[in-house]
């Protein structure tokens, strides 16, 4: 199907008052605006026809540019079609900033993870309502964005937005849950009680961070690992001192340190490839980078951990074009890594 066709169908739908997010207003508002400015007297049945789309379809655009974008549309009763009675050089009510549209692309690119989920239609309201105020007070349908804007990223199962509603839930409420979890590299899966401080998102993964009663520390828990989830009745005070994304800033991925918050200052040369993505990206809030020549084509990158398992597997990822500087057990787990990976 081309594009017109799609375009076509989804205005058809859209004038027979589908609940599909196919809608494009501003594509006929804007052929509208034309249509009226020519100085021909359009009327409804006319643009409708022209547009693909039901005629009552046409006075809603119209009653909408006369009483929300203040236009000054006026019906012609002996030509029988709309006209401006002032003059109309200009449609700035359609121009934005480009601060607004990547603010528009960012909220899109945040709901994308619950696209083909029961959670769908409901987010899909929520972004309506976040653009309504935006571009002139026209709203973007939920397929508008997606032939401008794409983001490639891991897709959660069903069960994983369900199950991350029920803990926002429990967090929002602050109350005890319980389930089972099953730990990498286990054989089987543990019980845990806990109290759900925060969720947050880390390489396209969702992890809970939360009180563990029976170890009585801070706990990372990947959704896709949880099983037999239970809100109980049991109300928690939240710690006045515990900042999720504070929290998240001292490890490289999702891995924290258990019990503590000591760091450890990570050094790394990259060159070639990998050090031109080092001075394109940000890995790390507290990322620093210093050229070691005049190219930039070796670089040395620096920035405080917790853990470095992680980092171990990062600097991996970039094979010859990395050497790990420091701190010594991390050089010692690259060279123990590279070691076992020879013997196989």
């Amino acid at each position: 199907m081309d594009r017109s066709t799609r375009r076509k169908g989804s205005d058809l739908q859209d004038g027979a008052g589908s609940s599909h997010t196919t809608r494009r207003p501003i594509y006929r508002i804007y052929e509208i605006h034309a249509a009226i400015r020519s100085g021909n007297y359009p009327n409804c049945s006319k643009l409708a026809s022209q547009l693909g789309v039901q005629r009552k379809t046409i006075q809603r655009d119209i009653t909408f540019m006369r009483d929300e974008l203040r236009l000054p549309v006026q019906y012609e009763d002996t030509l029988h079609g709309y006209f401006y009675d002032q003059d109309i050089s200009d449609f700035p009510v359609f121009q934005t900033t480009a601060e607004e549209l990547a603010g528009l692309f960012l909220a899109r690119t945040a709901l994308e993870s619950v696209r083909g989920t029961p959670l769908a239609d409901v987010m899909q309201e929520v972004f309506s309502r976040l653009t309504r105020g935006m571009l002139g007070k026209i709203q973007f349908g939920w397929s508008d964005l997606e032939e401008a804007f794409s983001r490639k990223a891991a897709q959660p199962r069903p069960r994983d937005i369900t199950l991350f509603g029920q803990i926002a839930d429990s967090i929002l409420n602050q109350l005890v849950t319980t389930f089972y979890y099953r730990k990498l590299g286990a054989e089987t899966a543990e019980p845990r009680r806990v109290q759900p401080l925060h969720l947050g998102e880390v390489d396209g993964g969702w992890y809970l961070i939360a009180q563990d009663l029976e170890r009585g520390a801070l706990r990372t828990f990947a959704l896709p690992r949880m099983t037999r989830f239970k809100v109980t009745a049991k109300r928690f005070e939240r710690p006045l001192d515990f900042s999720g994304s504070d929290h998240l800033k001292q490890s490289f991925g999702i891995w924290n340190v258990a019990g503590d918050h000591s760091r450890q200052l990570v050094c790394v040369e990259l060159k070639n490839y990998a050090a031109q993505l080092a001075q394109e990206r940000r890995w790390h809030p507290t990322q620093e980078i210093f050229p070691l020549n005049a190219k930039g084509n070796r670089i040395e990158i620096r920035f405080e951990v917790g853990r470095l398992e992680e980092v171990l597997r990062w600097v991996l990822s970039f094979g010859s074009q990395a050497k790990a500087l420091g701190p010594p057990e991390l050089v010692k787990m690259v060279r123990s890594e590279i070691k076992a990976m020879s013997s196989h």
